[in-house]
């Protein structure tokens, strides 16, 4: 009966740490997008229009195939690229933006749970 407390106070740290991972995520993604789009030379580099690009493939991301397909079309309009470029620049920025987590996860102790989310998205083989 007294275990609900912190059943409740256990889910609503956890849920608040994954909205921290989220929020520190898309300021990695914004500020390494930045950097991406400088190695094949786009334009509108500054911070706040790669936050607001960042922020527009957070929200089409999620689509299964086409989600990526908005997301390099957003970075292509807004950045003035190509295809091949905006392609390049999504891989630097989330590539650069997953491993700043994965440091920060070990950092603090979280390698149990970083582990117990990618086992769920990994099959492994019993």
């Amino acid at each position: 009966m007294q275990i609900g407390w912190l059943l409740g106070l256990l889910t609503g740290g956890l849920l608040l740490l994954i909205v921290l991972f989220i929020v520190i995520y898309f300021v990695i993604q914004g500020i390494f997008l930045g950097i991406g789009l400088g190695f094949v030379h786009g334009k509108n580099r500054n911070i706040g229009s790669t936050m607001v690009t960042a922020f527009l493939m957070s929200l089409v991301i999620w689509i299964p195939c086409l989600g990526c397909i908005i997301a390099w079309y957003f970075i292509k309009s807004r950045h003035d690229v190509g295809w091949l470029d905006a392609l390049i620049a999504w891989i630097l920025g989330t590539i650069v933006a997953i491993l700043v987590l994965i440091a920060i996860a070990m950092t603090f102790g979280l390698s149990g749970v970083l582990f117990g989310l990618l086992s769920g998205l990994i099959p492994l083989s019993p």
